[in-house]
């Protein structure tokens, strides 16, 4: 049975690796030969000190890592792990393109351990103030091995995901979501990107409320792929998973199966109805909650109020007042015992709570 899955688990991914020069890189990205996706460029984030320390370490000959990338049906390659290598070695040279802009980027470098002289040394000088790197150290610079590995198509889709997220998890990627958010791009980058403007809604972030550091962490990606994940799939009632291992399966899941107009008119509508009915307090616990329940937005509210709302939108829509039923329904959910019970349960743990009450909130009168 094992040698059977080893085998049918193989035969799902074609490899190949070779060296190519740092020059050679560089004229496959310039040609759009190498794809760094925009939404993993957006995540590089090495201080000048640790890119400096990766310049040097090509400089003196310590060996770096492989990266890794994605053979796509045309040849071309995606960047599935090496962001912020390749990116270092890219904006050095100066032909980094900003995702947002398409301006070249370019990066000054800092001194060293081994190489104190690097200080303030760029790739080509613009300014009398400014020193270029040495054109001998340039052409070793450029000649210089980096190893990919290549995932070859036709190789299982899902792979590439799933290599992303082992290779990543626990990396240089700042929290689950982004490098989420890179796996979301690599299954579907307009469904990616839907879903990204959906997040950015002045609504949404008024009712599930991050700050400004948090939405450069993709917080607010992260409520709004709760909300998803959660109206079309039920958690398992056993808890095999892990909540953050399903969240990335269900939203692969989801943008491989589902229509992504119809996921986003069942949680604009949600979005839309808990605003315009309770304002920027729709997702928190009124004057008049249960004692011992803190007047904050929490989880609970999210998976079990909005969540429930669009499990539920059409059958609400068919009531004779929706925006009463809604009303009625969301006091009511605020009175529910449980929800005492879970001001002591560990983050990562509420959705073993708020996930069973999700369609407590609509389903009981629905039927």
């Amino acid at each position: 049975m094992l040698k059977d899955e080893i085998a049918d688990a193989k035969r799902s991914v074609n490899t190949d690796r070779v060296q190519i020069t740092i020059g050679e890189v560089a004229t496959m990205y310039a040609s759009g030969e190498l794809d760094i996706l925009p939404d993993f460029q957006r995540l590089f984030r090495w201080e000048n000190s640790k890119k400096s320390k990766f310049i040097e370490s090509i400089l003196i000959g310590i060996p770096v890592p492989p990266a890794f990338v994605y053979e796509k049906e045309d040849g071309t390659w995606e960047l599935v792990d090496g962001l912020q290598r390749i990116s270092t070695v890219l904006e050095f040279m100066g032909v980094l393109k900003d995702p947002d802009t398409g301006e070249l980027k370019r990066s000054q470098l800092s001194k060293t351990t081994y190489l104190p002289s690097l200080e303030g040394i760029v790739w080509e000088a613009r300014e009398q103030a400014e020193e270029s790197l040495d054109k001998a150290l340039q052409l070793f610079f450029r000649r210089h091995r980096i190893e990919f590995q290549i995932l070859k198509h036709p190789s299982e889709p899902n792979t590439k995901y799933d290599l992303f997220q082992r290779l990543n998890r626990g990396g240089a990627y700042a929290n689950e979501q982004e490098v989420r958010t890179c796996s979301m791009v690599l299954a579907n980058a307009e469904f990616t990107n839907r879903l990204r403007q959906f997040s950015a809604r002045d609504d949404f972030g008024k009712i599930l409320p991050v700050t400004n550091e948090q939405k450069q962490k993709q917080k607010n990606l992260e409520y709004a792929v709760r909300l998803v994940d959660h109206t079309y799939e039920d958690f398992p009632q056993k808890k095999e998973k892990e909540v953050q291992e399903f969240l990335d399966e269900t939203i692969l899941k989801i943008m491989g199966e589902r229509d992504v107009e119809a996921v986003l008119r069942d949680v604009n509508w949600t979005v839309e109805t808990l605003y315009r009915l309770f304002g920027e307090t729709a997702l928190i616990p009124p004057e008049e909650r249960l004692q011992g329940i803190a007047r904050r937005f929490s989880l609970r509210a999210l998976e079990g109020i909005a969540v429930g709302l669009a499990r539920n939108r059409d059958a609400i829509l068919a009531t004779e007042d929706p925006d009463k039923f809604v009303r009625e329904r969301v006091a009511e959910f605020w009175k529910q015992s449980w929800l005492r019970l879970s001001e002591h349960i560990p983050a990562n743990d509420k959705w073993s709570v708020c996930r069973v009450q999700a369609a407590a909130i609509c389903d009981s009168r629905l039927k």
